[in-house]
């Protein structure tokens, strides 16, 4: 039976387990030292295979959220470490049996392991075999980070020293960390544009979260929604269709559906309305490039904008 417990308890009941286990995946948006040394001090003994995926975005290193020296310790200790830009889960998962799912992240306030520890809860929840496709989606759909790479994540943040927090990147030149390919809702307007939401503020590396930020400058705002993976998806949707006609609402709803790699899956009418926000944003950042139009009183159909010669 699930119930109920705090960080300090899950920080109890982590001591117990670990020390014995063979298999631990956390899942954590934010990763420090105190919580990492913590972590190899208990499984320094029996050594298990351990799976780190956390969010890791400039803005978490420059504000302290997250350490990369802990990142290296972990590296050097043996544990794979992944990030996954738009991570806002807490998860503990021991052995393929036990998972505790909560608010508590791995570092020294979220387990209560230093003082003036956050206030957090936490459960116990059932080891079933969706639970654990969950957390394995999670963990194949992050990116692998290696000692080289966060080297060149230090060299980009010292670039940044005495920016202004307001201006801080929320994710890392492509060069550095490579967007998984995978599609998710996250990937996708959550609102229309100019609308404000708790979404965003909570978790501002996300790629529309960005475009509201910056929308009182219009070719920045321009520019990060082209190069968001929702555009990019929905381009090659068009540039890829074989039949004769060009693609109208209902079959870009289809193809989004089977493109979506959340678990479980998105109702259908969550889906049209991503589309909705989606074509908001092309109309008013890419209406240069792609083109929404309806014929008659027949759905919104989209393709490439056709140049003045009549070519793509």
């Amino acid at each position: 039976m699930s119930s109920l417990i705090s960080n300090t308890e899950l920080t109890l009941q982590l001591e117990e387990l670990l020390p014995s286990c063979n298999d631990l995946t956390i899942i954590s948006a934010f990763m420090t030292q105190p919580a990492t040394r913590w972590l190899g001090q208990l499984t320094s003994n029996n050594k298990p295979k351990v799976q780190l995926v956390g969010r890791f975005t400039p803005i978490d290193f420059a504000k302290g959220a997250s350490d990369l020296n802990a990142l290296r310790d972990c590296i050097n200790n043996g544990y794979q470490v992944k990030a996954l830009v738009n991570l806002h889960a807490k998860i503990y998962q021991i052995d393929h049996d036990t998972i505790f799912n909560g608010s508590a992240n791995l570092t020294g306030k979220g387990l209560a392991l230093v003082n003036n520890g956050n206030l957090e809860s936490c459960s116990r929840v059932n080891a079933c075999e969706q639970s654990k496709a969950f957390i394995n989606k999670i963990v194949e759909s992050a990116t692998d980070l290696s000692l080289s790479m966060l080297d060149k994540m230090q060299a980009f943040l010292e670039q940044l020293d005495n920016t202004p927090e307001a201006e801080l990147p929320a994710v890392w030149p492509e060069e550095i960390l490579p967007q998984t390919s995978e599609l998710f809702v996250s990937d996708f307007p959550l609102s229309k544009p100019g609308v404000s939401l708790n979404e965003y503020q909570l978790n501002p590396s996300l790629p529309f979260a960005q475009i509201e930020y910056t929308k009182d400058d219009f070719t920045l705002a321009s520019t990060l929604f082209k190069q968001t993976k929702a555009y990019g998806w929905l381009k090659k949707q068009i540039t890829e269709n074989q039949s004769k006609r060009d693609l109208g609402f209902g079959q870009i709803s289809r193809l989004l559906h089977d493109a979506l790699a959340d678990d479980p899956a998105p109702y259908r009418q969550e889906i049209k309305d991503l589309q909705v926000n989606l074509y908001s944003y092309l109309k008013l950042y890419a209406s240069d490039e792609v083109e929404v139009y309806m014929p008659g009183r027949r759905s919104e159909i989209i393709r490439i904008k056709r140049g003045q010669d009549g070519r793509l």
